[in-house]
């Protein structure tokens, strides 16, 4: 996913397909720059997968750079310490933009939405906020004082199958495949569908071969839950040289 998402299009589809639209109908999308970079923050010591975009938004006649902060958060349970995490990510993401010289204190910070893809099999249970971990609630004098950073959620296992068929992109294609790993023949019907999706796309090579990439990615890493030169060919609608090559991948 990672990768898909160092495309501007699948930045798009997502922002458009699953984010608040009242947010996503003010980007001028022709606008997106791609400012991502894996940091390794003091406070956990490790790498994390993150994508950083910048878009134009225009707002009451004020045109005005915003950043998108989606973190990739592909673990298999919940991390109930997300809203912490995300604040020192945030932070320090803050800090980068002042020590490269993209702003300064007097300029101003500039917006930025948080935003955490989940794809993980249990439903999403972590606080969005972290003034919501701070309990009990504290009087009313002490919560201005109090901290405040709300992300934005996308579960990719809480859309169903019909609501992800509402959103005809190969984002939502990929989303389908992913929610489908364990289960054969439902990969086989996401694979058929991404490809009729693709099919009907007017960059179809260009859209063909990133989602190929991803799948035969994909595809490697499902190997030890399942059958993969069946499943393979069970893809009927591939064409028969993306199938061998596949094959090929797979067992090198």
């Amino acid at each position: 996913m990672h990768g898909l998402l160092s495309y501007p299009e699948f930045v798009q589809q997502l922002m458009e397909g699953f984010a608040p639209p009242e947010i996503a109908q003010l980007m001028n999308f022709s606008t997106l720059q791609n400012h991502s970079g894996n940091y390794i923050t003091p406070l956990f010591e490790e790498k994390f997968e993150d994508v950083v975009w910048s878009v134009e938004i225009t707002w009451e006649g004020l045109t005005q750079e915003i950043y998108l902060y989606i973190l990739l958060e592909f673990q298999s349970t919940v991390d109930r310490t997300m809203p912490i995490r995300l604040m020192h990510y945030v932070a320090c993401f803050y800090d980068h933009l002042l020590k490269n010289g993209t702003t300064t204190p007097s300029k101003g910070l500039p917006p930025i939405l948080p935003i955490v893809l989940y794809n993980g099999s249990e439903r999403w249970t972590a606080r969005q906020d972290i003034y919501d971990m701070v309990y009990p609630e504290p009087p009313a004098f002490l919560q201005v004082y109090q901290p405040h950073l709300r992300y934005y959620l996308v579960d990719e296992g809480r859309y169903t199958d019909e609501e992800l068929g509402l959103r005809p992109t190969p984002l939502s294609g990929v989303f389908s495949i992913e929610k489908a790993s364990a289960d054969r023949k439902g990969l086989q019907q996401a694979v058929d569908r991404i490809v009729a999706i693709i099919q009907a796309s007017p960059d179809k090579e260009r859209i063909d071969n990133i989602i190929t990439r991803w799948l035969k990615r994909y595809l490697q890493r499902l190997g030890a839950k399942a059958n993969l030169d069946q499943l393979i060919a069970d893809i009927e609608e591939l064409p028969v040289e993306e199938i061998e090559k596949l094959r090929a991948d797979i067992k090198h």
